[in-house]
Order: structure tokens, then sequence, then C-alpha cells
């Protein structure tokens, strides 16, 4: 009997250093943008690195958020749950995780650039949800989406919720054989990220949901 495919959360990743984050750059080889030549990508969040005033502001605002969410994670932890504040891991990339952020790193038909642009959060609908499929006996790997009942708002999104019947979509396809492996990236909240990087020498960086689901799709990979 063939095996279920294996499906998980994933959408392109988001910087998380004060200089980039949850912001996203798309690049070619010699670090050109390249979301204007993305065909069919509609407009999405303009990429910038900031600066000086704005990474204060980044930091201003996570020591402000820590503080209002230390009771939550004190009840916690009083009560047994292991709800704890998102570690991040070292620095490893600091041009591609402080100076920048590329999520897609592709040049001219290259596979990375086929990737949908559904994937990027700050362009898809907001009760839409993202995940890989890997399928072992299809030697497949696909990115569906379906409509989440519980997503929230465009402003808190914690699904759980239903998929919407008929919502469901194959957005994009690739034979396994073309995805030469996929690396783990510890600078990221609860070492979530990872790379898949493409037979042709494009990458992706992309994230899930814990890094128990990351370390399992870069597993298929090898």
């Amino acid at each position: 009997m063939d095996e279920e495919p294996e499906r998980y959360w994933v959408e392109f990743a988001s910087g998380t250093a004060a200089s980039v984050e949850k912001r996203r750059s798309f690049r070619d080889h010699e670090r050109n943008d390249v979301e204007a030549n993305l065909p069919g990508w509609p407009p999405g969040q303009t990429f910038a690195v900031r600066g000086l005033f704005g990474k204060l502001g980044r930091h201003v605002h996570t020591v402000v958020a820590g503080l209002l969410m230390l009771p939550l994670y004190i009840i916690a932890s009083a009560l047994g749950s292991p709800a704890s504040p998102d570690k991040r891991g070292r620095l490893e990339d600091r041009i591609n995780e402080v100076d920048d952020f590329p999520v897609m790193w592709a040049g001219v038909g290259e596979t990375a650039r086929t990737l949908p642009w559904q994937l990027d959060p700050s362009r898809r609908p907001w009760r839409m949800v993202t995940e890989i499929e890997l399928d072992k006996s299809g030697d497949l790997v696909r990115i569906t989406s379906y409509e989440d009942t519980a997503r929230g708002s465009w402003f808190v999104s914690w699904g759980g919720g239903k998929k919407v019947p008929g919502s469901e979509a194959v957005l994009w396809s690739l034979p396994r054989k073309e995805i030469v492996g996929a690396q783990i990236k510890r600078f990221s909240m609860a070492e979530s990220d990872f790379t898949i990087s493409f037979r042709d020498g494009s990458w992706a960086r992309l994230t899930t949901t814990s890094s128990d689901a990351a370390l399992r799709i870069a597993a298929f990979f090898c």
C-alpha cells in the first residue's frame, strides 16, 4: 500500500533581525531585486533594510511585547503548559540574514522563480493556508493551498480551523530529483527556517511551524 504524503504548513520565511524583521527580498545571482519580473505576482510589501531608528523601534517593540507576554508564560508554566517565548539560533550568514533577507535566489528561467506567489504572506489572502506535500511513493513535491475557517484576521492568525470545502488546490509541483538538498537555517524563530536548493543552482528560504517540522522536511531531501 502506498504511503500517504506528508504535509507541513509552509511559506516564504521572514527576517528576524531588527534590520529586516518581517521582511523578505527576491534576488537574482547578482543580488538584483527580481519581484517586478516574476510573472503573475500581485504587488506585495516593498523590501527595504531598516536604518538606525527603524532598528531601534523594532528593539523597543520586542521588549514591550516580551513584557506584556511574560505573565502568560508564567501562568502557562504553572499550569504545566510547554508554552514559552520563541528562541532564535545563532547567526550564520550576516549578508543574507541581517544586511538583506532573500527568500528566493534565482536567475531568469530557474526553478525557484516558479514557486507560487501564494507562499508570500504579504500577497496571499489571510485565510489561505499553504502546505508542502512530500510524496515518497510518487516521488513528487507539491505546494498546495486551502482556505481555513478559523484564521483570525489579517493582523492575528491562529489557524486550527477546518478546510473550506472545495478550497483545496495544487499550486506547484516538481519531481523530487530536481531538489538537490535542504538545509536548516538556525537564525530563525524556533529554528523553523530551511532552504531548498534546486538542481539549476537556485534556492528558496521557507519556514514552517517548528524545528521538528523543518527537520522532517529537510530529511526528505537527504
